[in-house]
């Protein structure tokens, strides 16, 4: 009997021990697992693509010229736009100095830019002594002015941002020579054009005024094409 109760025992022991050996091994073998992961190299993600932002490309309307009426109407002498009284221009007593006999200018028609080479005036509009300037009163009398001569307003904005950015270094040297205009040809201003259409030239106007000075750009050259018929 004892030494069945003895070999029993042994038994026992040994069970006990083969267990504890066999989670020790599972113990190690996991460790081991773990600690090749964390030394692994990481493996390259995959790249990613990345978008190219495109260039806005400019909505072109196409600027028909025989929408405009030709105007017979006598031309004061120029630059052919006169100002209200209370307002003269930065140069007035040396006007002649502000006009070139040819040179090259753009022109906004609303919805297309337009390139003339031509004589052209510019200056800016300031108010005498003992005159506030008013920017309503400025444009309202030159719109006036202009539309008596039979010009014809084409645009009310200067030109988008689009077009600004697609023509930004010939524009950026325009703006450089006539600075007094300049305003004009920054996108998203206030900017009027406007054109006189006569039987054998254009007379284009643009005029820009901030709050407290304004600028008035005439040039005169050959009349734009009209477009193609379809």
């Amino acid at each position: 009997m004892k030494t069945a109760v003895l070999a029993l025992a042994v038994g026992l022991s040994l069970v006990a021990c083969k267990k504890q050996d066999d989670a020790a091994a599972a113990t190690a073998g996991a460790g081991a697992a773990a600690t090749e992961a964390a030394t692994a190299p990481a493996q390259p993600a995959a790249a990613e693509a990345t978008p190219v932002a495109e260039a806005a490309t400019p909505a072109v309307s196409i600027f028909d010229i025989n929408t405009v009426p030709v105007s017979d109407k006598p031309l004061p002498a120029w630059p052919y736009v006169s100002l209200p009284a209370g307002y003269q221009f930065y140069y007035t007593e040396d006007l002649p100095s502000r006009t070139k006999d040819l040179a090259r200018v753009p022109l906004w028609t609303g919805g297309q830019l337009l390139w003339l080479e031509g004589k052209v005036f510019s200056d800016a509009i300031d108010n005498v002594d003992g005159k506030t300037y008013s920017k309503f009163e400025v444009r309202k009398n030159v719109q006036q002015a202009i539309e008596g001569l039979g010009g014809v307003r084409l645009a009310e904005r200067s030109l988008d941002e689009a077009t600004f950015k697609a023509n930004e270094s010939a524009l950026d040297d325009f703006r450089g020579e006539f600075d007094r205009i300049r305003d004009a040809y920054w996108y998203g201003n206030d900017a009027d054009t406007y054109l006189i259409r006569r039987a054998d030239k254009a007379i284009w106007i643009v005029f820009h005024s901030s709050n407290s000075r304004g600028g008035l750009m005439v040039a005169e050259g050959p009349l734009p094409e009209a477009p193609a018929k379809q």
